[in-house]
């Protein structure tokens, strides 16, 4: 809260962060994770070069919209859920642009999965195919770790749910976007 009583400042994108020293020398492919100080999810990107990054925009929500968006998807039937919650962008920004609490740390992670990430090329294949779509967001079958591991590795994998398995990908989620991938190029040729 600033002298005046306003939270928006407090809260506003340009609040204290840490920005890892890895991030500036990131290269294009590089998984960019935002660590939430305190509620244990991160919002992961893929870095695409001159400091910008593509997301899954759930990192646009401040924190009010992202908590009503976990209530709402445990405490509701999932059609009245779904119908409740607006659809969420693939989109690219720079990295300092992305609203974030106080206190995230921004850094490049990409050990957490141990597999091996495509070829650059077929890397800015997938995000030029999804850059503006809207999808659903999903914590547990489609989040933004989803999104960046699939850019990266080919593959839908998130490690930040609890009861799942460690570095196992979300077959449903992989085949979906490898179906809308495979429909591009159908559309191009």
């Amino acid at each position: 809260m600033d002298l005046w009583g306003n939270w928006s400042s407090f809260l506003s994108p340009t609040t204290i962060r840490r920005i890892d020293q890895t991030v500036s020398t990131a290269e294009v492919g590089d998984l960019i994770e935002f660590v939430h100080p305190w509620a244990g999810v991160s919002l992961w990107a893929v870095y695409v070069g001159e400091g910008h990054v593509i997301h899954f925009g759930v990192g646009d929500e401040n924190l009010t919209q992202k908590v009503c968006r976990t209530l709402l998807q445990q405490m509701a039937p999932k059609k009245k859920a779904d119908g409740m919650l607006r659809k969420t962008r693939i989109c690219a920004q720079r990295i300092t642009d992305i609203k974030v609490a106080p206190g995230t740390s921004i850094r490049v992670n990409n050990n957490k999965h141990n597999l091996v990430p495509s070829s650059q090329e077929m890397m800015r294949s997938r995000w030029e195919t999804f850059l503006h779509q809207e999808f659903k967001y999903d914590l547990i079958n489609f989040n933004s770790e989803h999104f960046a591991t699939f850019v990266r590795y080919g593959e839908a994998v998130s490690n930040q749910i609890p009861f799942k398995k460690k570095n196992d990908t979300n077959k449903d989620t992989t085949q979906t976007l490898q179906m809308i991938m495979q429909q591009r190029t159908e559309t191009e040729s």
